[in-house]
């Protein structure tokens, strides 16, 4: 019996831990191409006299914008607005990266006196008239960082390190087991149609599990495990794809929903589910300039794959079940914005087992923010979680997370509606 619940339980937890040189002269002139599309602008200029004609000139793409980007021959973008009370567009600060229809970029582009859009070459004065409304280039990246629908390509790599113990590990004799996974997600964006966009998010796991390399059992009656040997692996987990559609990507409100896949692609069999799944996942955001609040779900039910695993003991090769997946990830998202390029908060991964009919709950925080490699934009953080509800006989209780995020640039292709 204790054979069998040390199996199923080691099975649990290794199965369900998170499954989950550019030319750089051209990197940062690239990004903002990608985030500074004329579209829908959404900024406040403050308030007019006149309630029947307002001016605005913002100036996208300035030297100012690019200092340090090595674009000489970039083109400086002058948008002039005019526009009336009865169809006014605003204009602020915070949103020059990455959002807007686009619908609503060519009903800029067509509704001539209302909008005059004049390429000056890189040797032509800049005019400066709303400098108070003008954001570092940082600043705009770091906007567009805060939506995770906008136009961006990403990087996005996150290690987690978690201290796994219990009664189980307790009884035996064993210190707490540290697994580590390395998530490596590229963020891809893509434009569908005028209204649609794709975001496709690839998981790719590297995972270093101290796993059950052998158990050694009795002869006596009745047999009883007399110990555990632990193994260390290390390689590709099961990697996990989710897609994202969505017709609302401009904050503040965003939201979105598709598939989400878990493949069996793991190398070692301690190192994933043996499992082919598939459910449906979703996001949704409220972003503004003081709070990032939402949360990302998503659903796996197993439907092919391995029934069983081998398992090394002192008798010989056994062969345990493998449970089924029916596992639910709930990423709540609560972030306080200290400013454009730092954040405060906290994002963990709230796990519900379905099969075992156990909660995995971490709480606790951080924080990251926007700095320069050389040209190249990075977010980095760090986070800290304890787990306030986890399985007492073998599960999580310490977990620090650390986020490395480089910004690509994003193809032109990419934010050219593909239908």
């Amino acid at each position: 019996m204790k054979t069998t619940l040390l199996i199923a339980v080691s099975a649990y937890a290794l199965a369900f831990l998170p499954v989950g040189q550019m030319a750089l002269a051209q990197v940062s002139e690239e990004i903002l191409k990608s985030i500074s599309m004329p579209n829908k602008v959404e900024t406040s200029i403050g308030k007019r006299n006149s309630l029947n004609e307002t001016y605005a000139s913002v100036t996208i793409g300035t030297e100012r914008l690019l200092n340090g980007f090595h674009a000489a021959n970039a083109d400086n973008v002058l948008l002039s607005l005019r526009h009336s009370s009865a169809s006014r567009f605003r204009f602020a600060d915070r949103s020059l990266g990455g959002f807007g229809r686009v619908e609503d970029r060519q009903a800029l582009q067509t509704a001539p006196p209302a909008l005059r859009i004049a390429q000056a070459s890189s040797s032509a004065p800049v005019p400066t008239s709303t400098p108070t409304s003008e954001m570092s280039e940082e600043d705009q990246i770091a906007e567009a960082m805060a939506n995770p629908l906008s136009y961006l390509w990403l990087m996005f790599m996150q290690n987690d390190t978690i201290w796994y113990d219990g009664d189980i590990a307790d009884d035996l004799g064993e210190d707490a087991k540290v697994q580590n996974t390395l998530l490596i997600q590229p963020v891809l964006s893509l434009q569908l149609t005028e209204n649609w966009k794709t975001i496709i998010r690839p998981v790719i796991p590297i995972n270093s599990f101290e796993t059950v390399g052998n158990v050694d059992i009795s002869t006596d009656t009745p047999g009883g495990v007399t110990g555990v040997d632990f193994d260390r692996k290390t390689g590709l987990g099961d990697i996990v794809l989710w897609t994202a559609f969505s017709n609302q990507y401009t904050p503040p409100y965003i939201w979105g929903f598709g598939p989400t896949l878990m493949l069996n692609t793991a190398t070692h069999d301690q190192l994933g589910t043996g499992k082919f799944s598939a459910g449906p996942m979703g996001i949704g955001m409220f972003i503004n300039e003081d709070w990032i609040l939402g949360g990302v779900a998503q659903h796996w039910w197993s439907f092919a794959g391995e029934d069983t695993v081998k398992v090394n003991t002192s008798l010989g090769k056994v062969r345990a079940d493998r449970p089924d997946v029916s596992l639910t990830d709930f990423q709540p998202i609560i972030r306080y914005r200290v400013s454009n390029k730092t954040n405060i908060g906290l994002a963990p991964n709230w796990r519900y087992n379905w099969e075992t009919n156990q909660l995995n709950l971490p709480l606790g925080g951080g924080g990251d923010t926007l700095i320069k490699m050389g040209p190249l934009p990075v977010k980095v953080g760090l986070e800290a979680y304890y787990y306030v509800e986890r399985d007492d006989d073998f599960g999580p209780k310490f977990q620090f997370r650390f986020l490395f995020v480089p910004v690509l640039p994003a193809p032109e292709w990419s934010r050219t509606p593909l239908f």
